[in-house]
């Protein structure tokens, strides 16, 4: 629950005084304020300084709640007594100071990216794995709180941990600066907190929104302080805008809300931006803390987890079921953790049935693996694999010579089917029947069990820490090379694109190709052109500001065995 304590100017007195009750850590807490002669909307420079039981501290600014209402909130994270201070430009409030105390629970602490490409609660300095498993929820802003109490109670039962949401749509673009909008808001993002669910909140949806809405810095940030100091001490993850690729500077964009995070957030949550394919351009800006994807292309998702750091989110939309069970596997496999669109019961049904599998492995340490024939799969090589059959068939993995525990597992409804314990180095087998998709899960389940008793969070520690791969540019040893294009080409026109393969190996045969393509000058960042060995994109306008424009066009490649290359070459791109 949110505790609030209503301080009227005319009797304010904080010296000295508890002005909450006893709050449990991880729970807001509001001090409120009411000044008669501040004009709504109006910035009156009020903020508290809170200072917790270990000296740390934190500063909060005043938000508008509406008419003569101000309301700082401040969520603490330790137990014990804290202590804060106003500063204000207004008398009646600079230098008071006051004190509550935060009681314990068993909260595990914010999340955060942990493991190169996984998420952790951290509590201090303790780490729990965190498996995320989100829905994204269209319509939020016009959905009612009984329904959306209604949908968080079926989620919570079904495992779901994350919800993805947009605070204003084109629905809500009339009231996107008005206080009652956002108070919905945070009494839906209220109730999934306390049922166990965070809230992935970007601030606009796409269509050039934020643009059209807020199209000045000063506007900006004047929106940006209110909602991002509002909503700070909920338990949230933020994700800037829909479809950053199509918004007009979009790259500056998040970079200034990133900014605004960065000040107004004292907790720093986790952050990214929600794509039409995928945040991955924005890794290197400094802000980001976690990838978002839109997308069900395999060879996208599989390029582009090898290629950079920091977890990955995927906001698929899928709406036939057993398509939607392959996305949400297929995405699995590729290291990235799923927050779809729920269609329907048996989609959530899906979703369920693969937290229950991947709860029970060490999947916080779990990483793309293919050394597998007819399957695609996750290892922590020599303790656990799983390999995903979308076509059911003979498979063979290659493991590390130990005694393994075996079981197949229908994703349908997560029905199990054990096997005797067996020593292996390639396991070959066959599903228990053909009729669908499979999941074969191998694992040593007496020495995960070992590991727990004497619990680290990476027990990796003795060795070589998690790291990217060194991408092969060298072209003597890349087996690829760019044949098409071959001269410069405009905007107005389809490109062709066509990879020419210089060796044929039994790791070639199975490629994966991603195109990217990028204005450095302009500083829009690169985008994502294309997929696959050949065929045609389009470029995005917005790639460059000035025409004709230096394009760099840079070709990934991803063999079967899991090694990355790349090539590139430039062009002169004309509208």
């Amino acid at each position: 629950m949110s505790f609030r304590w209503i301080l009227f100017l005319a009797a304010v007195c904080l010296q000295a005084q508890t002005v909450c009750p006893p709050v449990p850590r991880y729970t807001p807490c509001d001090i409120a304020f009411e000044i008669p002669d501040a004009a709504p909307g109006s910035a009156v420079d009020l903020h508290a300084e809170f200072r917790s039981p270990r000296a740390r501290t934190a500063l909060m600014n005043a938000f508008w709640d509406g008419g003569t209402r101000w309301v700082i909130r401040f969520t603490p994270t330790e137990t014990g007594n804290y202590d804060f201070r106003l500063t204000s430009r207004l008398a009646a409030f600079d230098g008071k100071t006051g004190s509550f105390t935060a009681t314990p629970n068993k909260n595990p602490g914010w999340v955060r990216a942990a493991n190169l490409h996984h998420f952790a609660h951290v509590d201090e300095t303790v780490l729990t794995p965190h498996l995320w498993m989100g829905a994204t929820v269209p319509g939020f802003p016009a959905m009612s709180l009984a329904a959306w109490k209604q949908m968080v109670d079926a989620r919570a039962a079904q495992h779901f941990n994350h919800l993805a949401v947009t605070l204003v749509d084109g629905t809500a673009a009339k009231d996107f600066a008005t206080p009652g909008l956002l108070q919905e808001a945070e009494a839906k993002i209220r109730y999934a907190n306390e049922h166990g669910i965070l809230v992935d909140v970007a601030f606009f949806g796409g269509d050039n929104l934020i643009n059209r809405l807020l199209p000045d810095r000063a506007s900006r940030q004047k929106w940006f302080s209110n909602v991002i100091s509002r909503l700070a001490a909920f338990d949230v993850t933020w994700e800037g805008i829909e479809d950053w690729e199509s918004t007009a500077n979009g790259r500056a964009l998040l970079k200034e809300i990133g900014e605004a995070i960065n000040h107004f957030d004292p907790y720093k949550h986790a952050r990214s931006s929600r794509a039409k394919s995928s945040s991955a351009p924005l890794a290197d800006d400094g802000w980001l803390r976690y990838r978002s994807y839109t997308t069900t292309d395999t060879a996208l998702e599989a390029v582009e987890q090898q290629a950079f750091q920091f977890p990955a989110v995927n906001h698929f939309d899928v709406a036939d079921g057993a398509s939607f069970r392959r996305a949400l596997w297929t995405s699995a496999m590729n290291g990235q953790y799923p927050s779809p669109v729920i269609h329907n019961e048996a989609d959530a049904a899906a979703m369920k049935a693969w937290f229950e599998v991947m709860s029970g492995t060490r999947h916080w340490e779990l990483e793309p693996f293919f050394d597998t024939d007819n399957g695609r799969g996750l290892a922590y090589e020599g303790v656990e694999y799983l390999v995903y059959l979308e076509q059911p068939g003979q498979v063979t993995v290659n493991l590390e010579k130990q005694k393994y525990d075996f079981e197949w597992i229908n994703p349908v409804n997560g029905e199990r089917f054990p096997f005797k314990s067996q020593r292996f180095e390639a396991f070959t087998d066959t599903p228990p029947d053909n009729s669908h998709d499979w999941v074969l899960h191998i694992s040593r389940e007496g020495h995960k069990a070992s590991m727990l008793r004497t619990y680290k969070f990476d027990s990796r520690e003795d060795q070589p820490p998690l790291q990217l791969q060194l991408i092969e540019s060298n072209p003597d040893k890349v087996p690829f090379d760019i044949e098409l294009p071959s001269g410069d080409f405009s905007l107005s026109q389809p490109v062709q694109f066509r990879v020419k393969l210089k060796r044929e190996t039994k790791a070639t045969k199975r490629i994966l190709f991603e195109w990217t393509g990028e204005v450095t000058v302009d500083e829009q960042s690169f985008r994502v052109l294309g997929t696959g060995s050949q065929g045609t994109f389009e470029i995005p306008a917005n790639i460059a500001l000035h025409y004709p424009a230096a394009l760099h066009i840079k070709l990934y490649g991803l063999n079967g065995l899991g090694k990355l290359y790349s090539v590139d070459k430039n062009f002169t791109l004309g509208k």
